[in-house]
């Protein structure tokens, strides 16, 4: 140990390392200290806000229910009591109706009989009348006091209290019974941060609401207040956060609380990217520690090995010279020993030298090919990549890409089985001018880009997500009205049931009927999520034939219930004839639903009321020759093509409100977007223009402002691979 500290390039190495450690380390702890404190704070906010907002919303929904109770004592007044029973239960009933969440309401009599009642879940023909003269608000009532009562459970399970209000002239009072269950299931979803749940309490400490309702029947109840800045065993077991806010004239209270997992996971990855970043500074110091070291001991390591090897009669060595010190100049004085017998040849393989180096470096493979084909000279990749390749040998068919008949398949991007492989090769041919016979007559490139067209599918896949999520919206409000025909035929069935009974049904022929109605309300929920699931599917990038008509059809139908909503009429108006085009129908559709969606949202923030997809079969041409190419004429080629009808062209048009041309000469720019924030990542055209143009295909954009916005593409007519 002592003879390899002994060394001078290991004391700097180890003074390098303990220099860069220390203040990191020391750094990094007061300030992973002082992050979980901050999000302490932070996560405490979150929860005192969801309490409050909670418990804020409760009380307003106590003083509804008892609004609308008063409301309804006043206009009908003392004569409900002795009113016929059949006006007395269309009282009830439209009150049950129009009241979110009341499970039941009662007319009581001066003496606390019960005169008539109205059930959501019941049929209360049959059942006897309720006695509330009994109950500990009574006297309140009969004082001309409105009351809310304590929580109770049904049968069921199902959370439910009592809210009392006294009839005029004290002929009675009206008592309804709301329930809990499904206005704290809505409450629940208010998130500050997207972590924190919120609990209900009552006054004796039972769990009464959550958003998880197996803990309400449970049975959990908790007591104490949780502090502000220090973590506790929450109602399910883990450690969390918590705030406790009362609710309003009530007694009950809200604990909104967050995990501690959760809470911290922003300083988890705080920490994972302080280390991160650590451990590069480190590298770096380590790095230059290295560097310095080598600086200062190789030259002096040298010209020992060298004055070695020059006493031993070896006039070959040359040491590189240092800088203008004294060090420099004894290993210059050194070099002029021996320079004037090799200078040439050590000057020419320091040359080839720093070629291979750089050329290495270049992560593509290079060769250089003569007039006859064949590999003059080839890089360490190439040979790695093919090892059926050799200097000397012949270039055609172990590149990688397939030669028949004397030449080679065009310059292009080719999938390639590399050691077991499949990877996307990219080949670039190069001419070198002015090659002799023998000498190198073209460079032949060929580029890894795997990872660059995984990461291209990524961005892709990610802009359908987000589209998927626009979408996911209007398919629910799609699905309600499927559900709601289920909903009520399978209530009417179950009553019918009870009533007259299955085998009375089948006899009619009335239960078939029934069973048909549902399966088709189910069939149209499937096709509605069909859809929707199609399209988030990830299929494939490899071209083949794909029907333009088909994808434009199946686009608009993901987007009518959001069109719907919106008042705008979409129109698909494309030629059942149309020929095939060479594309991935997946990217196809991703393309239709983006330039689709733009002019919706376009429609949406400045008017108009109409989106259209055109297409026709057309000779290739430039895109300067497109329809009516406007000032910007943004577009991309991908090559002449001169038979007639060997193109496709679309149009998606909108009458919206189109762009100035400073908008539209960035529009295809990546992450340009006039949208707000939170509606747009400004990936959505420059994603359409790589995918046409990946496709041999071409884009361009036509726009004035007040004329709308049409956006044309091209792609080849499938001719078969």
């Amino acid at each position: 140990m002592t003879r390899w500290f002994g060394h001078l390039r290991l004391k700097v190495l180890a003074f390098g390392i303990a220099m860069s450690v220390l203040p990191v380390s020391i750094y990094g702890w007061y300030g992973l200290a002082a992050a979980r404190t901050a999000q302490v704070e932070v996560v405490q906010a979150q929860n005192q806000a969801a309490a409050r907002t909670v418990s804020e919303e409760l009380a307003r929904f106590v003083e509804r229910i008892t609004g609308q109770l008063q409301l309804l004592a006043r206009l009908e007044g003392a004569g409900l009591v002795s009113a016929p029973a059949a006006e007395q239960e269309r009282v009830l009933y439209t009150l049950l109706r129009d009241t979110p969440y009341l499970e039941e309401v009662s007319l009581v009599d001066a003496s606390g009989a019960e005169v008539s009642r109205a059930s959501r879940r019941e049929v209360v023909a049959g059942q006897p009348a309720a006695r509330y003269s009994g109950e500990p608000y009574w006297a309140d009532l009969r004082r001309g006091e409105s009351v809310v009562g304590p929580v109770t459970f049904d049968p069921h399970g199902r959370p439910l209290f009592t809210v009392g209000v006294p009839l005029p002239d004290g002929a009675g009072a009206l008592i309804a019974r709301p329930t809990l269950r499904g206005l704290v299931d809505n409450l629940a979803a208010v998130r500050a941060g997207g972590a924190v749940r919120t609990h209900v309490i009552d006054e004796t400490g039972r769990l009464i609401g959550d958003s998880d309702f197996s803990l309400v029947l449970a049975g959990y109840r908790w007591a104490g207040v949780p502090a502000p800045d220090q973590p506790y065993g929450s109602l399910t077991g883990e450690e969390a956060f918590g705030y406790l806010a009362e609710v309003p004239g009530l007694g009950w209270r809200v604990l909104a609380e967050t995990t501690v997992d959760d809470a911290m996971v922003p300083v988890r990855r705080l920490a994972w990217e302080f280390a991160g970043g650590a451990l590069l500074m480190v590298s770096v110091v380590v790095g230059l520690s290295i560097v310095f070291g080598l600086q200062l001991t190789v030259p002096l390591e040298r010209l020992e090995a060298g004055a070695v090897r020059v006493g031993s009669g070896d006039l070959s060595v040359r040491i590189p010279e240092g800088g203008r010190d004294e060090l420099g100049r004894l290993v210059r004085a050194f070099n002029q020993m021996t320079e004037r017998l090799r200078v040439q040849g050590e000057s020419l393989r320091a040359e080839r030298d720093l070629l291979d180096t750089a050329v290495s470096a270049m992560g593509a493979g290079l060769a250089l090919i003569d007039a006859r084909g064949r590999i003059l000279w080839a890089n360490r990749h190439l040979l790695e990549w093919f090892p059926d390749a050799r200097v000397g040998g012949p270039c055609m068919a172990v590149l990688g890409r397939a030669c028949t008949g004397g030449r080679c398949a065009p310059d292009g991007e080719y999938r390639v089985r590399i050691g077991g492989r499949e990877r996307v090769l990219r080949y670039q041919n190069h001419r070198i001018a002015g090659a002799g016979p023998d000498g190198p007559a073209r460079l032949e490139v060929i580029e890894d880009v795997t990872e660059r067209r995984a990461m291209e599918q990524m961005v892709r896949q990610s802009e359908k997500l987000a589209a998927v999520g626009q979408l996911a919206a209007g398919v629910a409000h799609e699905i309600n009205n499927p559900l709601a025909v289920i909903s009520a035929y399978a209530e009417d069935l179950s009553d019918r049931l009870r009533d007259e009974g299955a085998a009375a049904l089948e006899r009619e022929g009335e239960l078939a009927a029934y069973l048909a109605q549902l399966q088709f309300q189910v069939q149209r929920c499937k096709a509605i999520t069909g859809n929707l699931l199609d399209f988030a599917r990830q299929g494939s990038a490899d071209p083949e034939p794909v029907d333009v008509a088909g994808v434009a059809r199946a686009t608009a139908a993901l987007v009518a219930p959001r069109a719907r909503r919106a008042g705008v009429a979409v129109a698909v108006d494309v030629p059942v004839a149309l020929p095939a085009v060479r594309a991935s129908r997946d990217q196809l559709q991703q393309v239709f639903l983006n330039l689709v969606t733009n002019a919706l949202d376009a429609i949406e923030e400045g008017g108009g009321g109409r989106v259209w997809v055109t297409a026709e079969a057309v000779a290739g041409a430039p895109a300067s020759e497109g329809p009516g190419v406007s000032d910007i004429g943004v577009a991309a080629g991908a090559g002449e093509v001169t038979r007639p009808e060997s193109v496709v062209r679309v149009g998606v048009h909108d009458d919206g409100p189109g762009m100035d041309e400073d908008t539209l000469a960035r529009a295809l720019d990546p992450f340009f977007t006039t949208k707000p924030p939170g509606r747009g990542t400004g990936l959505g055209l420059s994603t359409c223009y790589g995918i046409i143009t990946g496709l041999g295909g071409r884009f361009w954009l036509e726009s004035r402002r007040g004329q709308g916005t049409r956006v044309w593409f091209e792609l080849p007519v499938w001719e078969g691979e």
